[in-house]
């Protein structure tokens, strides 16, 4: 992939993501506020639910992967060579280890 077809992709996932954020945001936001008053029992309650944990994995995913890819930006914009390179690498593994503890805990609440 050539360097202006990669800037192309990244911006396309950017906006994707970007997209997926907003339209999640208020779904997670009034799921929460529903299940606030119960406590924490409410929100295992709500997470344990297919359709809270399916939503609420789907957000933290477009959240996540947004995150990355903005830092991204900020490693290839401030830094170059191997430390671009060990940047890079080094954001994809933590976004992924982030996303498969909460993606793990989620499904085995829900689905476990």
């Amino acid at each position: 992939m050539s360097a202006a077809n990669h800037s192309a992709y990244h911006a396309k996932i950017h906006t994707l993501t970007g997209y997926g954020v907003i339209i999640g945001l208020p779904f997670v936001i009034w799921s929460v506020a529903s299940a606030v008053p119960a406590g924490s029992d409410g929100i295992a309650a709500w997470l344990s639910a297919p359709i809270g944990a399916i939503g609420f994995l789907a957000f933290f995913t477009a959240a996540i992967w947004y995150c990355k890819l903005e830092m991204d930006e900020v490693i290839m914009d401030y830094f170059g060579g191997k430390l671009r390179s060990f940047g890079l690498l080094k954001n994809k593994c933590v976004g992924f280890i982030l996303w498969a503890a909460v993606a793990f805990a989620v499904i085995k609440l829900a689905f476990l």
